[in-house]
């Protein structure tokens, strides 16, 4: 007997898991490219920047073949293999800009831990609370919470303070959308704010020269404008000269003459706002906000707790870096190292975001346990 056709599985599997990712996904990455091709010194094609959407490309398909029970069997496997580049990049990685963020492996490319930890953390956490009672007081999420503070603390001593920062709202949603009360929860909100102030007397010297420019953002000296205010204020200056609807691309002035540090990787929204203005501007944030809101709208038809808890931190994931890189563009943040998935130039988050779209394609295809009681909560 003939079995089904391809056209009529790929129908079957797309209508079972989150399809729209990948449109999203797919106009995400034009945009990139769009901007990266602006940032190019003598307007190019940026062949780097193409080599890894390929390799994105190639791993987000990669991911979408490794089946549901493979990304959730060896979560942990990843959590540890993780964790041991990111102990190994404190010894051998390269020194660069006042840290050791990246490992150097062949032919230029460079590795940084830090960017698959987010992955690792995301699968170990969904499976944990998948494989456990769901929590009802602190103590009862301790041990994941040890899974999130240990790698934050490894990246904050680098140190890398933008990437170690994305593990708290990380882990925090996850431990609500696994059941915590808010009696409970609103502890790990409150706790963080009152200890806080300690951290000043831990971070680097630079970093709190960052927070104090920020701070005074609005009142800084000629001489502070072109010292530690230079990338905050020419961002600035690139996203308010855009107007309504910008200057047109490759026509920007803080870009093409070379005011706007990182304009490739940190700082690539403002040569969005400067170029397509306003109203691109406000287009591209509802484009990205999307994937991550229809992650977390699809998480929310589910009733395995894996695949819940994978597809809303894959989308907490992207929520969460659009509004960190954004707002440091904007001065509503520090300055700080992170990029926007997809959009900046970089290979190792470019492989990971390949690999989360992937991945939530196919843990949301995935049927649920029939028999499993654990996948009836509500």
């Amino acid at each position: 007997m003939k079995g089904p056709s391809l056209r009529y599985r790929l129908t079957s599997f797309l209508r079972r898991t989150c399809w729209p990712v990948i449109p999203i996904t797919a106009a995400i990455i034009m945009v990139g490219v769009i901007l990266q091709w602006s940032v190019d010194p003598d307007l190019q094609l940026p062949s780097g920047h193409v080599l890894r959407v390929g390799v994105l490309s190639f791993c987000a398909f990669a991911a979408v073949a490794w089946s549901a029970k493979h990304w959730r069997n060896p979560a942990f496997l990843f959590y540890a293999g993780a964790l041991v580049l990111l102990i190994l990049v404190l010894f051998v990685g390269r020194a660069t800009n006042h840290s050791r963020r990246w490992i150097d492996v062949a032919a230029g490319f460079k590795l940084q831990p830090s960017e698959f930890m987010k992955l690792a953390l995301i699968l170990t956490l969904s499976r944990w609370f998948a494989d456990h009672p769901r929590p009802s007081k602190l103590e009862h999420i301790w041990k994941p919470g040890l899974l999130a503070a240990v790698p934050a603390f490894l990246i904050l001593i680098e140190p890398d303070l933008g990437t170690a920062l994305v593990f708290a709202p990380l882990f925090l949603s996850m431990v609500w959308l696994a059941g915590l009360p808010w009696r409970s929860f609103r502890w790990l909100l409150l706790i963080p704010l009152l200890i806080a102030p300690a951290g000043w007397l831990v971070i680097q010297d630079y970093q709190k020269e960052r927070i104090l420019t920020w701070y005074h953002q609005d009142e800084l000296t000629q001489e502070q404008l072109v010292d530690g205010g230079f990338h905050l204020w020419h961002s600035k200056m690139a996203v308010g000269s855009g107007g309504v609807t910008g200057l047109g691309w490759g026509e920007g002035p803080q870009n093409r003459l070379d005011r706007l540090p990182e304009r490739h990787n940190d700082f690539v929204f403002p040569v969005l706002a400067e170029e397509f203005g306003f109203i691109g501007s406000t287009l591209f944030l509802l484009l990205y906000a999307s994937l991550g809101f229809s992650l977390l709208a699809f998480a929310g038809r589910y009733r395995d707790p894996f695949t819940r808890m994978t597809l809303a931190g894959i989308g907490v994931h992207f929520l969460v870096h659009l509004c960190l890189n954004v707002g440091v563009t904007l001065g509503v943040w520090p300055t700080t190292g992170l990029p926007l998935p997809m959009v900046s130039f970089g290979g190792s988050s470019m492989i990971i975001s390949g690999l989360a779209v992937g991945a939530a394609v196919a843990v949301g295809a995935e049927r649920a346990p029939l028999f499993s009681a654990k996948a009836f909560e509500a």
